[in-house]
């Protein structure tokens, strides 16, 4: 059942870095101080697409309001390590005793985690001063391991009991879209980021394409630094959903010591089909972070997650 924890892996992956960098793209604080005697000096644009991109933008300009820039792209880089619990899993296949699937033997599989390490990109567009849409694609490679553990049978009497670590590759994309809003207190912006997005992602190891939907927010404060810089801080949770289901089937290979199976005399390696249900620890994340604006145009982010699962991502954004 080796390759059963894998399926799962590159979900939890693909989403939670498509979640975070929106709360960096708040910009839409005054640089003027508004009180009810002094209208806030108009802001002019950088280019013609700022016209139109984010729509009301012009409008936002004139009333002396930052708008973010009409584009942006991420480069992110995401490490991940999480628990799973495995259940109900059945193999069969791999013995002439236990060909199909009504002669499947149980397997249990025990300290399931998934180690994760992403690379890709991250490109969209400010549609208005509070939102944008985005689209993600992330290439995964990683490790699922556990322990497997099969009871004695009539083919294998002692069962078995494997330590295993599998490797697979993944690819990931998804689209999705966030609102972010920002109100200038003094010199400080606190900021409030909502995103939604919906998730693919292909593995090596299995012909299913594993289907996602992550819902986040975030909450923040920005301060300005001298020379249009800035430095902020945020926290915030996400929850996963998975329209699929938790069941998965697929195949496996699994490498027997000598005598597991009745007269076999030297180690051998076979190859099974599976059955089973896999869950992650928890549908639900926490995650706090830092980003550093080193221009109006540039930003680098560092974040972690927490409690059901560790995450570590960077990133860097340009805006234009």
């Amino acid at each position: 059942m080796k390759k059963i924890t894998v399926l799962l892996t590159a979900l939890a992956c693909a989403f939670s870095f498509a979640n975070v960098s929106f709360a960096q793209e708040q910009k839409a604080e005054s640089d003027t101080a508004v009180t009810a005697k002094k209208r806030p000096a108009p802001i002019p644009r950088a280019h013609i697409v700022e016209d139109y991109l984010p729509i009301l933008g012009k409008q936002a300009r004139a009333n002396g309001v930052r708008p973010p820039k009409p584009f942006f792209i991420s480069a992110i880089y995401y490490h991940m390590e999480i628990p799973q619990t495995i259940t109900n899993a059945r193999g069969w296949g791999f013995h002439d005793a236990f060909m199909t699937e009504d002669q499947a033997i149980g397997v249990r599989m025990e300290n399931a985690k998934i180690v994760t390490n992403s690379g890709g990109f991250r490109a969209g567009v400010n549609i208005l001063p509070f939102m944008s849409i985005f689209g993600v694609y992330m290439h995964t490679e990683g490790y699922s391991q556990f322990t497997a553990v099969a009871d004695g049978n009539a083919a294998m009497p002692n069962g078995y009991m494997l330590n295993q670590k599998i490797d697979f590759k993944a690819d990931t994309g998804a689209v999705g879209v966030g609102f972010q809003y920002g109100m200038r207190i003094g010199r400080v912006v606190p900021f409030a980021v909502l995103n939604a997005n919906y998730a693919w992602t292909t593995t090596n190891m299995t012909d299913q394409i594993i289907e996602t939907i992550i819902a986040g927010a975030r909450v923040g404060l920005r301060v300005p630094l001298p020379k249009n810089m800035g430095i902020s801080a945020h926290i915030g949770t996400q929850y996963q959903y998975l329209p699929m289901g938790n069941e998965r089937s697929g195949q496996y290979t699994v490498e027997l010591p000598a005598g597991t199976i009745i007269g076999q005399n030297d180690p051998i390696s076979i190859t099974s089909k599976y059955r089973a249900n896999a869950q992650n620890a928890s549908p639900w994340a926490m995650n706090a972070g830092i980003a550093f604006s080193a221009t109006e145009h540039f930003m680098m982010l560092l974040e972690f997650g927490f409690l059901s699962r560790f995450t570590t991502m960077v990133a860097v954004q340009a805006n234009f």
